[in-house]
């Protein structure tokens, strides 16, 4: 990853998200890569699909936020997978992530409702089987 540009002006840019999203957003990808068992690699190999980094970012919230995670990234102008997306774009435009040929924002617009799929995580994360 390159140099992180300066995120409040990314968000003054955008009008839609808080500097603290594309920043939540960048810590997805890295916890995204975890999960996946992508850390380390290089190249294709450690390529995350749009599906996966959505994961990993909910995943995220879930864990630092807990119940609240919702409310959080609410408040920082993510609702949907697209935001996500959104700013992954914006990030790629930046530098700060790559992309392959095949990838689409579009690939964001079938993403999970993120009210069902935080409170799935928190559950586990209190209740493990």
């Amino acid at each position: 990853m390159a140099l992180i540009p300066n995120l409040r002006k990314l968000a003054r840019e955008s009008g839609r998200y808080d500097a603290e999203a594309f920043s939540f957003v960048s810590q997805g990808l890295c916890h995204a890569a975890r999960m996946s068992g992508k850390r380390g690699r290089t190249g294709a190999d450690r390529h995350l699909c749009a599906a996966e980094l959505v994961e990993g970012t909910l995943d995220l919230a879930a864990e630092r936020y807990g119940l609240l995670a919702e409310l959080v990234l609410r408040s920082w102008g993510l609702r949907q997978a697209s935001d996500i997306g959104e700013i992954t774009f914006a990030l790629i435009e930046h530098g700060v992530f790559s992309k392959q040929p095949n990838d689409r924002i579009e690939d964001f617009g079938d993403g999970p409702e993120f009210s069902q799929a935080i409170a799935r995580r928190v559950q586990l994360r209190i209740m493990p089987d």
